[in-house]
């Protein structure tokens, strides 16, 4: 396994490390290996960074898959409303992911946890080149709801990064909420049913609601 860590963007925070597997990978084609894109979770704040997902990372290159695990803005005390910058950032490195060197485009797919898995759902309604697959762990599906129910420690983490309520722009919010754009690409998702931080139940409103308008979603 390596690890290269690239800046792909002109701000300090636009860089993500590429773990690849060794050159004796199953999973090898004459593409190249598969790769999975990891958003790391944290309710979009700038104390929470691309390390949380490190070991899925090395997991993943062990297991013969490359692993693009990414850093993006995030939301901090002095600074907040960065939601554009945020999607802005996933979005490009997505794409930058299909310009690596030994890397399959066509068999790589998204990971995100938590804020990262709203990231990732987002990825798989709106990206031009959808993932192959999207795989969203504990995610937080419903902004509005989320905000209603005070979801992190302070209870003001998704209107601190989208930088309004909900009620002052209704429309922005429906625009980054996952639960109002259904995925194009087939969605994996992972909860646990104790789940503190971000309750089931956003997992399993999201499920039902994406499969009545016909989208290929599945929980575990």
């Amino acid at each position: 396994m390596s690890v290269d860590r690239m800046q792909w963007g002109a701000e300090q925070w636009q860089f993500a490390d590429l773990y690849m597997p060794d050159e004796d990978s199953p999973f090898t084609s004459e593409h190249g290996v598969p790769c999975v894109m990891l958003i790391h979770g944290g309710f979009w704040k700038t104390k929470y960074d691309l390390d949380l997902m490190k070991p899925i990372a090395e997991d993943l290159a062990e297991a013969g898959v490359a692993a693009w695990n990414i850093e993006f803005k995030r939301w901090s005390d002095t600074e907040d409303g960065v939601w554009m910058d945020t999607l802005s950032d996933v979005l490009r490195a997505w794409g930058q992911l299909a310009l690596l060197p030994g890397i399959d485009i066509m068999r790589s797919m998204v990971m995100g946890h938590s804020a990262g898995g709203q990231l990732a759902l987002l990825i798989a309604a709106k990206a031009e080149r959808k993932p192959w697959l999207a795989i969203a762990q504990a995610p937080i599906t419903d902004l509005v709801g989320a905000d209603h129910a005070a979801l992190s420690d302070d209870g003001d983490a998704v209107r601190r990064w989208i930088g309004c309520r909900p009620e002052e722009n209704p429309k922005l919010w429906s625009q980054l909420n996952p639960i109002d754009n259904p995925p194009i690409s087939p969605v994996l998702l992972i909860h646990g049913e104790e789940d503190d931080e971000v309750p089931i139940e956003q997992s399993e409103t999201y499920a039902r609601a994406m499969s009545a308008k016909g989208a290929a979603v599945q929980k575990v």
